[in-house]
């Protein structure tokens, strides 16, 4: 690297450590003292509707809520008011579904005006039930939410998804986008919802993730316009997005991060009726599979197979067979635009996701007329720190987002609203 960039990455990451330290403060105002944890039952993730039922129900219809505290890690409780949420979503196939998430409002409600929206599309936690953020938050475990944080912060609602499969029965769609995409949209709508007199639809929100998350944000972006027309999105910031599932296994491959092709075998299996997995896994990778679906990403990364190559985990190489190769092909991104500005941001030499994914889906989006902007974040040496340094700079893009909105919208359309009665803490 030249002296001039060396220059620039410092001043870059300078920059990033001041977005940094200041939300980092203001932390300070969205924690209080712990006290005694209010855990979930188990029951909870289970819909007790029929699936006529559940076909009846509008995408984010809520099926039970319950009260809940999330925490920044262990005993240190963040200052919000925290639902936990069963809701109604869409599977890939588009079949109802029931999807679990949370709600975290800020401590105080604002005196005039909705609050504005955040749907937070969380970046892999695992495929295991144990592994939900609706479950890591009110145990302090949730390695996300510190970031959540940073948008309760800034005054924001958060509705988080837990994605179809993780939290509730079944198998964890994981990187199935039409999937991923639907949940957060689904818990925006269940967070309107949950609290009408602070949350409006029409107002302008914001969605926004990292890897995962990343790819989940950019097929709410894609599918908003058809699929929930009524929720207005001001911006979406989507972080090292997995464009092409196709383009992203022969990266894996092999890598020490191979597991990963291990848990989209599992996801897309379990979002896709005609797709099967186990009948051609070989010997050793049965017990890894068994294994992995239970597990959080930490015991992926050391128990999983790694450096495994995909047509060793199954005889023959289920990712080459025409059915799964079509649904691949489904759930990648660019076929249409999004209508609300995008910012995609990603490390250029991340490990995991190739650069190469949001710069081909800048081009396919720009090329249908969308309005996407693509930040190289610097400063981000590989796929984590791409997350560290990026993220705090997303945020202050998508609230930069929210403010232009709120700005240009007519001032008969700012109704006041009555102010929620505040939970006792």
């Amino acid at each position: 690297m030249s002296v001039v960039g060396i220059a620039r990455s410092a001043g870059s990451q300078i920059r990033s450590t001041g977005v940094h330290l200041r939300t980092t403060s203001s932390h300070l105002t969205v924690i209080s003292a712990p006290r005694r944890r209010k855990p979930w039952t188990e029951g909870f993730y289970e819909s007790p509707l029929s699936a006529a039922q559940l076909a009846k129900l509008a995408p984010g219809a809520l099926i039970r809520i319950e009260s809940m505290d999330a925490y920044l890690m262990p005993g240190v409780r963040l200052r919000a008011r925290v639902q936990r949420m069963l809701y109604r979503s869409t599977g890939a196939v588009g079949e109802p579904t029931a999807v679990s998430g949370v709600l975290m409002l800020p401590d105080r409600p604002r005196r005039h005006g909705p609050t504005p929206l955040v749907g937070f599309a969380i970046g892999t936690h695992g495929i295991g039930d144990h592994a939900a953020p609706s479950r890591l938050l009110s145990t302090g475990r949730d390695w996300e939410a510190s970031l959540m944080a940073h948008v309760l912060a800034r005054g924001f609602a958060v509705a988080i998804t837990d994605y179809q499969g993780l939290g509730t029965p079944g198998d964890h769609a994981f990187m199935v986008g039409r999937v991923l995409g639907a949940n957060v949209l689904d818990a925006m709508r269940a967070a309107c919802n949950l609290a009408p007199d602070e949350l409006a639809i029409e107002a302008p929100a914001g969605v926004m993730g990292y890897s995962e998350g990343g790819a989940a944000a950019a097929w709410a972006a894609q599918l908003q316009p058809v699929y929930a027309p009524e929720i207005t999105l001001a911006g979406v910031a989507a972080g090292a997005a997995a464009a092409d599932m196709e383009l992203a296994g022969p990266g894996l491959d092999g890598s020490f991060f191979s597991f990963f092709l291990a848990y989209g075998a599992i996801g897309y299996a379990a979002a896709y009726p005609e797709l099967e997995l186990d009948p051609y896994l070989t010997t050793k990778a049965l017990a890894q599979i068994t294994m992995l679906r239970e597990s959080n990403i930490f015991q992926a990364a050391v128990h999983g197979p790694r450096f495994a190559r995909a047509d060793r985990l199954t005889e023959p190489n289920v990712m080459e067979l025409p059915e799964w190769r079509a649904r691949l092909a489904e759930n990648r991104l660019g076929a249409s635009a999004p209508a609300a500005p995008v910012l995609l941001h990603h490390a250029r030499h991340d490990q995991i996701v190739s650069y190469a994914h949001s710069r081909q889906l800048q081009q396919e989006w720009q090329a249908l007329g969308a309005q996407v902007t693509l930040r190289i974040t610097r400063g981000g040496l590989d796929h984590l720190t791409g997350a560290v340094v990026g993220t705090p700079i997303a945020l202050e893009w998508l609230t930069q987002q929210l403010r232009k909105h709120a700005a240009s919208a007519p001032a008969d359309n700012v109704v006041p609203l009555k102010p929620a009665a505040r939970r006792a803490s």
